[in-house]
């Protein structure tokens, strides 16, 4: 259908203003009752606030929108048993499409849609994920002083899970902005990655028990990925950790790309006026986090075990390199006609296929391997070099879980480790 530019809101073109104020512009669609779609570029990322009648319905970014919408379902199926890996998995190979065109749903949405329309969400569940995933895409939004930006009208999206006031949205997201502002400048983005160093150099006196689930789940997972963990809101684990941090029990390293593309805090930007029109900057909230979603240490010491068979050995060896200090313990085949007999005696807990191998292929080797009763529910990954659609559904008819798309990157890989191992 042909976009239009809605005439309420005074956006003819692109404009580039270098005091973009994110509040004021949706304050102004508010006001309007505009439908349509505000999408604003900054860093090469773009993000894409969806409202109708002024109210917003959607909002969303760029950035690996799928494995967003994982972590939000994936910390649901704790409440909801029907959210299985496999059913996740499914709505996302479902509709994870790099090709989508702008007059399109967003895939991500229309996966939340078909969990409705199969009965694994209900409609209020629907709608706690959309919000969810609204007030993450708000952090960063939110934070943006400049960028390319454009209102169009165009087709809305439907089913509506929910209809945000504007006003009272942003001031929800004000308010749990403010608590990430206090914990500024130790922690500057919930995309960082927290590590567990000495508890030798601390001040606080940590139990043997605390030492080990730190030392095992504070190695590279975001505040994002953590709050998957522990099943608890990531400001919440970033103000528990931030003492730590202080302390030099946990060091922070940057956000993984392509997260590091986003906007992160800044103490000008969160020095928020209050009622008499002062600023105040918040103090740390000290609130522990519980564990009780981690395991028990009797079983936090287990490796798990992934498997890579590739004819190629500079793949082996980047793969390996890529999961160093990842509690992983990797073995790695160049030659898919040995590697069932292999696979058997290793017994890995993911396995990764590369598609073009001479002798076995990867998709003949995946029905091999998921014929054997030890591998029924095994994380299968074919490694390929196709993005088509006609290669995912090969894929799908072997038997594989999931596909990563050559080349990959560090972080890349690491997704995936986290989907299936954590």
């Amino acid at each position: 259908m042909t976009l239009e530019i809605v005439k309420k809101i005074p956006l003819n073109q692109i404009e580039e203003t270098p005091s973009f104020s994110p509040i004021k512009f949706l304050g102004r669609i508010a006001q309007a009752q505009a439908s349509g779609c505000l999408i604003l570029s900054y860093n090469s990322v773009t993000w894409r606030i969806y409202v109708q009648a002024g109210e917003l319905i959607y909002a969303n970014h760029s950035l690996d929108s799928f494995d967003r919408l994982e972590r939000h379902l994936r910390r649901l199926s704790y409440q909801v048993s029907s959210l299985t890996a496999v059913v996740r998995n499914q709505a996302r190979l479902n509709f994870d499409n790099e090709g989508q065109n702008l007059e399109d749903c967003p895939s991500e949405y229309q996966a939340i849609n078909w969990l409705v329309t199969e009965k694994y969400l209900n409609t209020n569940q629907a709608a706690s994920i959309v919000k969810a995933l609204n007030i993450e895409i708000f952090d960063s939004f939110l934070l943006l002083k400049n960028g390319q930006y454009k209102f169009i009208k165009r087709t809305e999206i439907i089913p509506p899970f929910v209809k945000l006031n504007l006003k009272v949205f942003i001031a929800e997201c004000k308010q749990r902005l403010r608590g990430w502002a206090a914990l500024y400048p130790v922690i500057t983005s919930p995309d960082q990655r927290p590590y567990f160093f000495s508890q030798n150099q601390g001040k606080q006196q940590i139990s043997p028990e605390k030492i080990q689930k730190l030392s095992k789940f504070l190695r590279g997972f975001s505040f994002r990925q953590l709050a998957v963990l522990t099943n608890q809101d990531d400001l919440k684990v970033a103000q528990y950790l931030h003492q730590l941090i202080l302390d030099k029990i946990v060091v922070l390293r940057e956000p993984q790309a392509p997260f590091d593309k986003l906007p992160q805090l800044s103490e000008t930007k969160f020095l928020l006026p209050n009622k008499s029109g002062e600023t105040e900057k918040p103090s740390p909230v000290t609130e522990q986090i519980t564990f009780n979603n981690l395991p028990s240490s009797s079983n936090s010491q287990k490796n798990n075990k992934l498997l890579c068979v590739d004819d190629s050995p500079t793949i082996l060896r980047e793969i390996s390199r890529f999961l160093e200090n990842q509690n992983l313990s990797i073995q790695a085949i160049n030659d898919s006609q040995k590697a069932l007999l292999e696979i058997i005696r290793f017994k890995p807990d993911i396995i990764l296929l590369d598609v073009g191998m001479p002798g076995i292929d990867g998709y003949k080797l995946c029905q091999l391997i998921r014929n054997h009763p030890l591998f029924k529910n095994t994380p299968i990954v074919m490694v390929t070099g196709n993005r088509g659609l006609i290669d995912r559904a090969k894929a799908r008819v072997a038997g594989a879980s999931d596909y990563l798309t050559k080349p990959f990157s560090q972080a890349d890989l690491l997704k995936m480790v986290f989907r299936y191992l954590t």
